[in-house]
């Protein structure tokens, strides 16, 4: 049994191609992968999958099944092992680099929340896809340039420093609150930061 961040598993996870094969298969829980389509969706060599997959499922953090003369690959259902792999960002790189982006943002007065939406939100992502993060913003605090500008410059700095690109969408937060439009959308979107009252 994988102990919660224990040595042992950070060791797993820090081999070549580890973090990739789970991040992917986290992506897409509801399909098996053979393991040339892991390669390709997690763009990493076929031989780094193979050695992943002997390495995760030995620790038991996916199944494998022969389909023909294919190795069919799926993320674990055991739900201790499923808890411990939500525990570490690095998982999912996107998601902690948009983390990271609320955060930095939040350093100006005039956030008032981050919203995680797009294929990232959904959980639908593959590796190296863009992240949409709408930044709700007090209008009575910034302008729309302003907020728009600052936003750019941090998603800027994060993408030098995690390769991840964050795509944000400032929106005035008296918008969250009208009927329809792009407020009404978002308003019940995953929420990665919000000012506390």
């Amino acid at each position: 049994m994988i102990h919660v961040l224990s040595v042992d598993f950070l060791k797993i996870l820090a081999k070549r191609g580890r973090v990739e094969v789970i991040r992917t298969l986290k992506a897409y829980s509801d399909r098996d992968f053979t393991i040339n389509e892991l390669a390709k969706t997690a763009r990493i060599p076929t031989m780094t999958v193979w050695r992943a997959v002997k390495d995760l499922k030995k620790a038991g953090l996916v199944m494998t099944r022969k389909v023909g003369n294919a190795t069919s690959v799926s993320i674990t259902d055991d739900r201790d092992r499923l808890r411990t792999l939500r525990l570490i960002p690095e998982t999912d790189p996107q998601r902690m680099a948009a983390r990271l982006f609320a955060g930095k943002l939040a350093e100006n007065g005039w956030l008032e929340e981050c919203k995680l939406f797009g294929t990232v939100g959904r959980g639908e992502h593959s590796p190296g896809e863009e992240v949409d993060v709408a930044v709700v913003y007090d209008d009575s605090k910034v302008t729309e340039a302003d907020a728009k500008e600052a936003s750019a410059s941090v998603a800027g700095s994060l993408k030098s420093e995690t390769n991840v690109t964050i795509v944000p969408l400032c929106i005035p937060q008296k918008d969250m609150a009208r009927r329809g439009g792009l407020g009404s959308e978002l308003r019940d979107k995953e929420s990665i930061w919000r000012r506390k009252t």
